[in-house]
């Protein structure tokens, strides 16, 4: 049978309709939200999404409205005339998460005097009045949407950006381009890290709902290996995000902490292997080796009380083998039977059989032990926190706006003040270190007079207190954060293993980075709290020494009172007054800043060969 051009375009129309709506531009500020019957555009009673007191599934989150902001809606939303009530309006059948962005974009704006974009919309006439297959529409659009995969975003953005970089785009059209994905450009630029980890990961972190950025995934895919690393980043993101700290101050420490443990036990491994292929026994780390047979050789002396080394005992003693301090990193040499073999504990009065220490002995002995091995981790992780620190103060000196007030305060009470102390360091060679580290220019490094000059001719006038911050970080750095800073002061007749009170100026500087978004590590936080101790126990000291003054003096006055007047045509000498006894104990014109802590006047028992200073 022969079908003519007239039937197959009848029979066309009715497999295809012909209606598939008209395209206009919706102005967002024609749409009201709370459904009202004033403006044009209201969400269609029949649309699939509802608002819920919990779960609401028609609020935009803020990377819809940041790429809406950006780019505008790029997909039309569905609208069809209501009945009724209503008449003369449009419903929205699709679309209503992308109009109540627009909406909010456009309102913004309009408070503003900005201009704004319009909304593509599809007006299906055909659905007027047909509810039951509007919410079909509806659910269809929102139930068969499947979403991309975490690797399929991610191979996205490295995609662009790499075309951002090989185009060179501005600053201006990189931050337009993040923003419509709703990314940061620090996101755009850790998109190709992201991007080589397994799927696995990703699809992992996103089923457990782990809400990580680009720059964290990145970050997290250096350390997944550590233990508890993913529990410790989620605490780090949690407390910047409860303290507001929009520099990633507590999620960078944890990182440097993390990538640090993470070193330590690459090292522990490479030093097992090293040890194995020499052929050295080991034994298992012993946190408390009073209890064991064995003893580090740094805690034994010979039978006639020499010291043991590691090549002579590991000529002379059958028992000679190594162990690895997991906190330190490195290997701690012993005698896995000082008894059996005829060594002796270091400075202990031992019986005639060679027995243990007594009890006393004993705990002195332990006690310089744990005092050794804080030294060890204490400065180990003072030197770690110090990488953290500096990036954070090189970050600080990239700023491109008005310095704070407090920054301006630091900067010249340090330089025309500097609490007392001669700021001599400024201008040696590891202050000029600190200056280029800060500053981004190695040339720095040696301070040439021509670099100096060219660095102030270059720098913009609201940029010179930045450059003067680094100026005024890298004396408080080479000055008052050494690596036993977190210590005290050495004592300047006895040498670094007797110490005096911390640095008012180290705990000072440290409670300063933390308030521009710093994260403070553990040390440092320590550090700090035994300085405001030491402050309190000083402000007590003081405050007793003005009582003892005061008591003197009134029982000065009362004596003078009590004495006979003198005969006339005598003058009266206050030289020849009965002499008066001052109180045991009291100390007139005590200057608290040269003062130690208790016990620190004199070297205590074996401290003058300390000098650990890892």
């Amino acid at each position: 049978m022969t079908v003519t051009q007239a039937e197959q375009a009848t029979e066309n129309e009715t497999a295809e309709p012909a209606a598939f709506g008209r395209l206009v531009a919706i102005d967002p500020l024609d749409f009201d939200p709370d459904g009202g019957t004033e403006k044009l555009v209201v969400v269609d009673p029949y649309n699939h999404r509802k608002k819920r007191e919990e779960g609401d599934t028609t609020e935009p989150d803020p990377a819809l409205i940041a790429s809406v902001e950006e780019v505008g809606v790029q997909q039309a939303i569905i609208l069809r005339p209501q009945e009724g009530e209503r008449d003369g309006q449009l419903g929205i059948v699709i679309g209503q998460r992308r109009t109540l962005a627009a909406y909010r974009v456009a309102k913004a704006a309009a408070e503003e005097g900005r201009e704004y974009r319009k909304i593509p919309a599809i007006i299906r006439d055909d659905l007027r009045g047909v509810d039951d297959e509007a919410l079909t529409v509806s659910m269809v659009e929102n139930l068969h949407r499947r979403q991309a995969s975490a690797q399929d975003d991610v191979d996205a953005a490295e995609q662009l950006a790499l075309m951002v970089k090989a185009k060179k785009v501005p600053k201006a059209r990189k931050r337009s381009l993040a923003a419509a994905i709703g990314r940061t450009e620090e996101e755009l630029d850790a998109a190709h890290k992201v991007a080589q980890m397994d799927p696995e990961t990703l699809e992992e972190l996103r089923d457990e709902e782990i809400e990580f950025d680009w720059v964290e995934l990145g970050d997290y895919d250096e350390v997944k290996d550590v233990p508890n690393a993913q529990v410790t980043l989620m605490r780090a993101k949690a407390k910047d995000e409860q303290e507001g700290n929009t520099k990633r101050g507590a999620w960078k420490t944890a990182m440097q902490e993390l990538r640090a443990k993470k070193v330590r036990t690459e090292r522990i491994e490479t030093l097992k292997a090293e040890l194995a292929e020499k052929k050295v026994p080991t034994v298992h780390w012993v946190w408390n080796w009073t209890y064991s047979t064995a003893r580090p050789l740094e805690e034994l002396v010979s039978k006639i009380g020499m010291p043991m080394s590691e090549q002579g005992h590991g000529e002379t003693c059958e028992g000679h083998a190594a162990t690895i301090d997991p906190d330190a990193a490195e290997v701690v040499w012993l005698c896995v039977d000082w008894k059996k073999h005829g060594h002796r504990i270091a400075g202990a009065a031992q019986d005639d059989d060679g027995g243990e220490p007594g009890e006393e002995e004993a705990a002195k002995i332990e006690a310089a032990r744990e005092e050794r091995r804080r030294v060890k981790v204490n400065n180990l992780a003072w030197r770690t926190a110090r990488a953290g620190r500096e990036a954070h103060i090189a970050d600080m000196c990239k700023d491109k706006g008005e310095a704070p007030a407090d920054i301006k305060e630091l900067i010249m009470r340090t330089l025309l003040v500097s609490d007392g102390h001669y700021v001599h360091y400024v201008g040696s060679q590891e202050h000029g270190a600190m200056l280029a580290k800060f500053l981004g220019d190695e040339r720095l490094t040696r301070q040439p007079k021509d670099v100096i000059a060219s660095l102030i001719k270059k720098t913009a006038n609201k940029r010179y207190w930045w450059v003067l911050f680094a100026h005024v970080a890298g004396y408080y750095e080479a000055e008052h954060m050494k690596d036993d800073a977190w210590r005290g002061e050495p004592h300047y007749h006895y040498g670094p293993s007797v110490r005096g009170r911390i640095r008012p100026a180290t705990a000072e500087w440290i409670t300063f980075l933390k308030r521009h978004g710093y994260g403070v590590t553990e040390v440092e936080a320590e550090t700090v709290a035994t300085a405001e101790q030491e402050a309190e126990a000083a402000a007590e000291r003081m405050a007793e020494q003005e009582r003892q003054r005061e008591e003197r003096e009134a029982a000065r006055a009362a004596q003078k009172a009590e004495s006979p007047a003198p005969d006339e045509g005598e003058e009266e000498d206050d030289d020849m007054d009965e002499e008066y006894e001052e109180p045991a104990g009291a100390v007139e014109n005590a200057d608290p800043e040269n003062e130690t802590d208790a016990g620190a006047d004199e070297p205590a028992e074996g401290d003058q060969e300390d000098g650990e200073q890892e």
